[in-house]
């Protein structure tokens, strides 16, 4: 199951007039202005959509619409608001219709599961325990802002694997299949991609869909990490990820692909590529020649034990080298697993110590780096990531046998294919036989 992100939406509504648009747009402008605290915000919101009678708050979108821009990067102007709210609009449109299918099917998402999802996405930007609360008392919104989409993805999963069983269910010839197409690419041309997908489906949308890519091509261009982009606009499943897509052989891309792709270089991102579904914005990271299914190397699983020490960032000098010297004090000390996992009842300062199983390939290069050569057992260098110092340490490499993996691996992407292609589908079908009036 993928992680839920932080999006907009598809296209597949009609777009808000301009004088909704514009009344959000300053809707937002004065909230901000005027330092109004979330109840009050809400109070003063009428209401910019229904879906199946279900109503949809200036208040939700103003909320939202705050969120993404502080998770993107991009400016907090009119001209932002003015470009996004109506994809945000369509965001919480088809996140009622994803909560609205689960209740159907009488699926129910707890807190504890909503808070893990919470914790597994604040790890995969490396952000400290408890960023996204912080990000969202900053930003003067509840904690419900986030929860209720993460619950709607999380309710949403679910549901097409009750709906779409029958697609999870991957026999072994067809893995087999995939396979030998994978060996039939050694040595053609393969590039290690990212990607930002913006659907489209509809043709009026299109226009929109393509000037939210340009703006998002933009601000990659200016810097923002494609990572954080991905993560927050992309609708493929890899934006759990990053928007991370591994090595895809230039072969299998669709003409238009790879011919876009032919004019970038290394490190470059391409233009937004329209396809038979949407745009499409690729960041080629290298190339190389492809080694056949099973790739260069083994994807080992590995045990790993962190230690987060937390720092203000905007704190003085004196206070950052005190806590720099506390995670080179506790490294010290740090001689096994058990030890580091125990240290935040023995040092006070709201450290926090997490235990993970996961593959090599899921790491952030900077871990990777840090672990690369790093002896079980033993203790990295400190690490400053945005709002902490780092410790790891490498309690247990698993080694598997390769031919298994490579055959976990290939059954799950084909599962993850089918049921992304089902979910748009079904989507697009809930959307047509739903009541939706906006207002």
């Amino acid at each position: 199951m993928r992680l839920p992100q932080i999006m907009i939406a598809s296209a597949g509504l009609r777009s808000a007039p301009f004088f909704l648009v514009a009344r959000l747009a300053v809707v937002l402008t004065l909230a901000i202005a005027a330092g109004l605290s979330a109840p009050a915000q809400a109070q003063r919101m009428g209401i910019v959509a229904t879906v199946n009678s279900a109503p949809i708050s200036e208040y939700d979108l103003h909320a939202r619409l705050k969120l993404v821009i502080a998770m993107s990067g991009l400016p907090a102007t009119r001209e932002t608001a003015q470009q996004l709210a109506p994809k945000i609009v369509d965001t919480l449109i088809d996140e009622e219709l994803k909560r609205q299918e689960a209740k159907t099917l009488g699926i129910e998402i707890d807190d504890k599961t909503v808070e893990t999802a919470v914790q597994r996405f604040e790890k995969s930007r490396g952000m400290p325990a408890n960023g996204m609360h912080n990000l969202l008392e900053s930003l003067g919104l509840s904690k419900d802002v986030l929860y209720q989409q993460i619950r709607a993805d999380l309710a949403w999963n679910d549901a097409l694997r009750l709906r779409f069983r029958a697609l999870t269910q991957i026999a072994d010839e067809e893995v087999d299949e995939e396979i030998a197409r994978l060996d039939a690419e050694k040595g053609k041309p393969v590039a290690l991609l990212s990607e930002i997908f913006l659907p489209v489906d509809e043709q009026p949308k299109n226009a929109e869909v393509r000037a939210v890519a340009e703006r998002i091509l933009g601000e990659l261009k200016n810097g923002t990490p494609f990572q954080a982009m991905a993560t927050t606009f992309s609708q493929s499943p890899t934006a759990a990820v990053g928007g991370d897509l591994g090595w895809v052989s230039l072969n299998s891309l669709a003409p238009e692909v790879s011919r876009a792709l032919s004019a970038v270089k290394t490190g470059e991102f391409s233009p937004p590529i329209r396809t038979a579904a949407g745009w499409i914005i690729y960041w080629l990271r290298d190339q190389r020649v492809s080694q056949g299914a099973a790739g260069p190397t083994v994807d080992p699983s590995i045990v790993l034990q962190q230690l987060m020490i937390p720092v203000s960032d905007t704190g003085t000098a004196s206070e950052l080298e005190g806590k720099r010297d506390l995670a080179k004090r506790l490294r010290l000390r740090a001689d096994n697993c058990a030890t580091m996992a125990a240290t935040p009842k023995t040092v006070a300062g709201g450290l926090t110590s997490d235990t993970l199983r996961l593959r090599t390939s899921q790491l952030s290069p900077l871990v990777r780096d840090a672990i690369k050569d790093l002896p079980d057992g033993k203790p990295s260098e400190v690490i400053k990531v945005p709002g902490a110092f780092m410790l790891f340490m490498v309690c247990e490499r698993i080694s598997e046998n390769a031919q298994a993996q490579l055959r976990a691996q290939v059954r799950n992407r084909l599962v993850n294919d089918r049921l992304d292609l089902a979910a748009r589908q079904f989507l697009r079908d809930l959307r047509r036989n739903a009541f939706i009036e906006r207002r």
